[in-house]
């Protein structure tokens, strides 16, 4: 398989991830967004108080943005409910995402309020210049070889690049580990070669590390039990049917899958110390060097 072809795969596996995490979230938080939460010190994360700590990355994110009604181009926006805060605040929103699931979603709840876009950034035709191109958790799923000339076809003069996201810090060696994205030095470098400026660097490695107990709490103490559960009884009850639902699960199911799916639900490598060893969480604003 090609290194590209790879690249493809991880990313519609992490949409399907976020897509399910779109109606988690909703139904067991009651909250709109898909991102990280930022978490005070004592702070237990649970998720009931997930969307008070989304809520807190909204307002960092916010205070990098510059007045209304600047026009933004919200890129791998999800559901919209980012977009939808910008048009209530008054920017000039428009919003695009590669996920059919995350437009319908975005459609119900925006309306014809916001223009959406599906396809994927680097497949995107451009169609005007914004003020601000924002990746809020995207950012990490575009090839860094290519983003910021990408960027220069979107961005009007004077703008600026806003990004909040995962990177890969300096002490990750390699390896499938929680968190993700590129990593921060080689990025720092790909804007440099490019001409952009980092004017703005704050980070939140420490504030954003708790969210991943959400993702366990998830996957290990509620996804994990009922998927057991279910297999113990199908097995004690339905033998042939259980044989037959297992084949199909290893036919049909690709192994690297089915590997991403028990990591998950074990959860040993996905803990907020591991993310913090690993990663460092940014919220960053660049602009172009003239």
């Amino acid at each position: 398989m090609s290194l590209g072809e790879d690249i493809d795969v991880g990313r519609r596996r992490e949409f399907a991830d976020l897509d399910l995490f779109a109606h988690l979230l909703k139904v067991f938080a009651d909250s709109p967004w898909l991102h990280y939460g930022l978490w005070l010190e004592g702070e237990r994360p649970t998720f009931p108080t997930l969307r008070r700590a989304q809520e807190r990355y909204v307002d960092k994110l916010l205070a990098l943005l510059p007045p209304a009604p600047a026009s933004i181009f919200d890129i791998g926006g999800g559901t919209g409910a980012l977009s939808a805060r910008l048009a209530d605040l008054g920017y000039d929103v428009e919003m695009l995402t590669p996920s059919a699931e995350q437009v319908t979603i975005a459609r119900a709840a925006l309306g014809d309020r916001i223009r959406l876009h599906q396809a994927r950034f680097q497949d995107h035709e451009p169609v005007r210049r914004y003020d601000v191109c924002l990746f809020s958790e995207s950012f990490q799923y575009i090839p860094l070889e290519i983003v910021f000339a990408r960027v220069d076809a979107l961005m009007a003069p004077g703008g600026s690049v806003v990004i909040a996201d995962c990177f890969r810090s300096p002490a990750y060696t390699g390896g499938r580990m929680v968190g993700g994205g590129h990593r921060y030095l080689q990025f720092v470098e790909a804007a440099q070669r490019s001409g952009y400026r980092i004017v703005s660097d704050e980070d939140v490695t420490v504030l954003a590390a708790p969210s991943i107990e959400i993702d366990r709490m998830f996957y290990r103490d509620a996804l994990s039990p009922v998927l057991t559960v279910l297999g113990n009884q199908l097995e004690r009850r339905r033998p042939t049917l259980n044989r037959l639902v297992r084949g199909a699960y290893r036919l049909f199911v690709k192994e690297r899958d089915r590997r991403h799916l028990a990591t998950r639900l074990s959860a040993q490598n996905r803990t907020p110390e591991l993310f913090a060893a690993n990663n460092t969480y940014r919220f960053l604003r660049l602009t172009k060097e003239s």
